[in-house]
């Protein structure tokens, strides 16, 4: 008789506390603020250079989410927005929040991009006037990104996306599908082929320039190194060549990216001519496969005449295209220039 009355009051603790644990997250998930879809109703910042406060490679929730800072240095700034991504507990709520962004990046319109770490939807978007978008778009997942010239975000299509077996249709052996994804509507505005054979989880930083050029980060698994990718879709021309992180400056005639030997480097895309600029602080060949993670891609001012970059460590400099010269803006991690 005791046995069963040990064993009944065990099962009334267990339901208790599975009780207690339910009532707590539907509790939680009524009471959950939403998500702000207006962060900043005055607009964006209206500071030049974006970055993350924080190292992106480290989780941090209550880190801030982003950064704005003048191309002279002055006039910080960084924002904490409540971000919710599709992590689940073990009741089925919602992860808690979080305030880390990552890999900031502007579109050619002024709009912004960073995503954070976790479970797609984990990329947001947010407008001129400071909307925020991507809550419900779970077709891509966190990593470098880009804009196209339509301010589609390039990138594969996330394999557990409620989209993904849509468009295996167009998928082809030896390739890897990349779509145009419209956050602000939750959609995809198209897809197209890059032709190198990689695992689209290690494709990253693709990008596009106005003369038709693509280019794209992947990982060769083969010679266990990082490589650059830039394709002609059109002209059927394709190069291949050892790096990470590239960037079209916003003319398009040039490429910048880091090659293994810790140089930030410039290269004209029809030429080919490699022009190194300065060799990254802090970097150490035999680990670029670890530092490559605090970096991001370099962010191109306007003109084309200079780059923003960050050290392993996070400190910021922009350089002169031409002279090289550097000058350090403050500390922070993935800075692009608006």
């Amino acid at each position: 008789m005791r046995r069963r009355h040990i064993l009944i009051g065990v099962i009334i603790s267990i339901s208790i506390t599975i009780g207690m644990a339910c009532v707590s997250c539907w509790a939680s998930l009524w009471l959950e603020e939403p998500e702000p879809i207006h962060p900043f109703p005055n607009g964006l910042p209206k500071q030049e250079i974006v970055f993350s406060p924080y190292h992106p490679q480290l989780a941090n929730s209550q880190a801030p989410t982003l950064g704005f800072i003048y191309a002279d240095g002055t006039g910080r700034e960084e924002y904490s927005l409540t971000l919710y991504e599709g992590s689940r507990t073990m009741f089925g709520c919602k992860a808690p929040p979080t305030s880390q962004g990552r890999y900031p990046r502007w579109s050619r319109d002024g709009e912004l991009l960073f995503s954070m770490r976790g479970i797609p939807p984990v990329v947001r978007v947010i407008d001129k006037q400071g909307r925020m978008y991507g809550a419900q778009c779970d077709t891509l997942n966190h990593g470098s990104l880009t804009f196209d010239l339509q301010g589609n975000i390039l990138a594969p299509i996330y394999e557990h996306s409620r989209v993904y077996q849509d468009y295996q249709s167009y998928a082809v052996p030896g390739s890897v599908l990349v779509a145009r994804h419209d956050l602000k509507n939750c959609r995809i505005n198209g897809v197209f082929l890059l032709p190198i054979s990689a695992d689209p989880r290690a494709v990253d930083a693709i990008g596009e320039n106005p003369d038709g050029w693509l280019v794209a980060e992947f990982y060769d698994f083969e010679a266990r190194t990082s490589k650059i990718l830039l394709y002609h879709p059109t002209q059927r021309a394709q190069k291949i060549f050892q790096g990470i992180h590239p960037a079209f400056s916003d003319d398009g005639e040039w490429l910048a990216y880091y090659r293994l030997d810790g140089y930030l480097t410039i290269r004209r895309v029809e030429t080919d001519e490699e022009q190194p600029l300065i060799r990254v602080k802090g970097w150490q060949k035999e680990r670029w496969d670890v530092d490559r993670g605090a970096l991001s891609m370099p962010g191109w001012s306007p003109d084309s005449q200079w780059l923003v970059y960050n050290t392993p460590a996070g400190e910021m400099y922009k350089v002169n295209r031409e002279s090289g010269q550097a000058f350090y803006l403050g500390m922070g991690w993935a800075p692009d220039w608006r």
